[in-house]
């Protein structure tokens, strides 16, 4: 090696090593994004099953029980929002809509971002909506 070339190595580690980093962090973070969007998926559809079975008159509430049919289906997640229609009573020619909504942090790409202005990584809020035939 000429000495005209020493410390080569150390200074294209130093220019890769930021943007490789950035890279595996988006992966994870986009994983991690993908996930909570299957899982709300799943609670809509699950909270549309149960506004579709329980009819408008029962007891509990048909709110209260497609609230414990979503929360049910995620784990761990508190901060959920559930809005939901119902099927009237003898119209099946309706659906019962139920739409689930979350916030979602970005851990590494929200900071990596505001780095080129704070409009950047504004929060990111994901939701899914289920939809089933009323009598179905």
């Amino acid at each position: 090696m000429a000495r005209t070339e020493r410390g080569a190595a150390a200074v294209e580690l130093a220019i890769v090593l930021p943007v490789l980093f950035l890279v595996i962090a988006g992966i994870v973070d986009f994983g991690r994004a993908f996930f909570a969007q299957i899982e709300l998926a799943n609670a809509a559809r699950e909270g549309a099953r149960a506004a579709v079975v329980l009819p408008l008159g029962s007891t509990p509430a048909p709110s209260t029980e497609v609230a414990a049919r979503v929360s049910a289906a995620l784990p761990g997640i508190s901060d959920a929002t559930v809005t939901s229609t119902y099927c009237p009573s003898g119209n099946a020619s309706v659906k019962a809509t139920v739409a689930v909504s979350r916030p979602f942090q970005w851990i590494v790409l929200g900071p990596a971002m505001r780095l080129f202005g704070p409009t950047w990584a504004g929060p990111t809020n994901l939701s899914a909506t289920g939809v089933m035939q009323c009598g179905g």
